[in-house]
């Protein structure tokens, strides 16, 4: 047991001390080889690198390595939600507002219906003609 606490403790001791020295002493500024490959992705092709690891945040996503599940959805998807929404409450207030409002005073109701239409027509297959 103290073997390997010993051993902890000693390759512990020295990724600390080896860290600091690598990262600022190395003249590039503090970047780390991670940092420069996500660098060279970015400058390489910009959509693609957004794509993969987000639009915020996306080179501490790549240093990381941590890829980001984008969403499929178009903003022409969500535009057309919103107006189906927009028309469903216009019809009927108060029972759009029963419908999908899931809170105690029912204001997320039209929030509710457009993601609700979204993540249904994302669900749907997509139809492929018959020839």
């Amino acid at each position: 047991m103290k073997k390997a606490i010993t051993i902890a403790a000693v390759s512990l001791g020295i990724v600390a001390v080896g860290a600091p020295a690598a990262n600022a002493g190395d003249g590039n500024g503090g970047r780390s080889a991670v940092a420069k490959e996500c660098a060279k992705l970015k400058k390489a092709d910009r959509a693609a690198f957004k794509a993969t690891f987000g639009p915020k945040h996306a080179m501490r996503h790549c240093i990381k390595g941590q890829p980001v599940e984008m969403s499929e959805t178009t903003p022409a998807e969500f535009k057309n939600a919103a107006k189906e929404c927009r028309a469903e409450r216009e019809a009927d207030s108060e029972a759009f507002q029963e419908t999908y409002g899931t809170n105690s005073n029912k204001r997320n109701a039209f929030g509710k219906c457009v993601s609700g239409k979204v993540k249904h027509t994302e669900e749907e297959p997509e139809e492929t003609p018959v020839a």
